[in-house]
């Protein structure tokens, strides 16, 4: 583990406010967490060859271990502590964190089986250790990819792929060809992964089709709207104006690979589409 001055370390826990959580008890400190992602690769065997061969790889979920220290000055104010710890972080809920050496990196959680007890008996500290379970594996962008990239808010920071040179924009007017950036380590994939992938449409008219010639996944709608209906593909199901529309398109889906992807539209002049996603990271 390795500690930092004045680390922090932001808890949300389902609906209720983000806190510092340092504010749990009195006399709790942060002092740093780490983890390493996990991957499991699978291997195919045939008794006439030697070795295996590659099938697949997954990731796995990861432990995210985040170090703590809670002062007290007597047996009563450690037993107050230890219960404001264990009340907050013993939740069924899922809890996201972040900390400040990564303000726009967040990670979905759930806390594991831990212990609090003082470094020896009479001590006024308490060095413990809460081992998150973190089941996707991965860490995700705390904004979305549509929100302004402005690195003076939380929502930005270095370090999350994100193009400096080339503007990246994620809604478009009218498009015949344009490009998508996807700054995540990963393809995001709605249909293998169940990643969160959704694409805000207005069209007034008839059917058209999207073609992401990067990943070489296509989309079709075959309905016909009007400008004041909204056509929704979220992940693999499309919905118009929150109705669930799957009837009216190739029951097809779009992926987004890391970096650039070039998308065309056919069929349509008029279409005003807007991605929303975030970014998934690894390391």
């Amino acid at each position: 583990m390795i500690q930092i001055k004045d680390a922090k370390l932001y808890i949300k826990i389902g609906n209720q406010p983000e806190i510092d959580a340092e504010s749990i008890a009195p006399g709790l400190e942060f002092l740093g967490d780490d983890e390493n992602p996990s991957i499991a690769n699978a291997y195919l065997s045939d008794s006439a060859k030697d070795g295996n061969s590659f099938n697949y790889a997954t990731f796995q979920k990861n432990i995210i271990n985040a170090e703590f220290c809670v002062h007290f000055g007597d047996y009563y104010e450690y037993k107050f502590a230890k219960a404001n710890i264990f009340r907050k972080f013993m939740t069924k809920e899922l809890i996201r964190i972040r900390t400040d050496a990564e303000p726009a990196i967040v990670k979905y959680v759930r806390a594991a089986p831990f212990e609090i007890k003082p470094i020896s008996p009479g001590a006024n500290d308490a060095l413990f250790t809460i081992p998150f379970d973190n089941p996707s594996g991965y860490k995700y962008s705390l904004g979305y990819c549509d929100d302004i990239k402005d690195y003076q808010s939380e929502l930005w920071q270095v370090g999350m792929n994100m193009p400096y040179v080339q503007q990246a924009p994620y809604q478009f007017v009218n498009p015949t060809n344009f490009r998508v950036w996807n700054a995540s380590d990963i393809t995001i994939d709605p249909y293998y992964q169940n990643h969160q992938l959704q694409l805000i449409m207005k069209h007034d008219g008839y059917g058209f089709s999207l073609i992401n010639h990067t990943t070489g996944k296509e989309w079709s709608y075959t309905g016909k709207t009007t400008s004041s209906d909204t056509i929704l593909l979220d992940g693999i199901n499309t919905f118009k104006n929150g109705n669930i529309d799957n009837n009216n398109t190739d029951y097809g889906y779009l992926t987004l690979a890391p970096g650039w992807n070039e998308f065309s539209v056919a069929g349509i002049g008029d279409l005003d589409i807007l991605f929303h996603f975030k970014f998934i990271y690894i390391g």
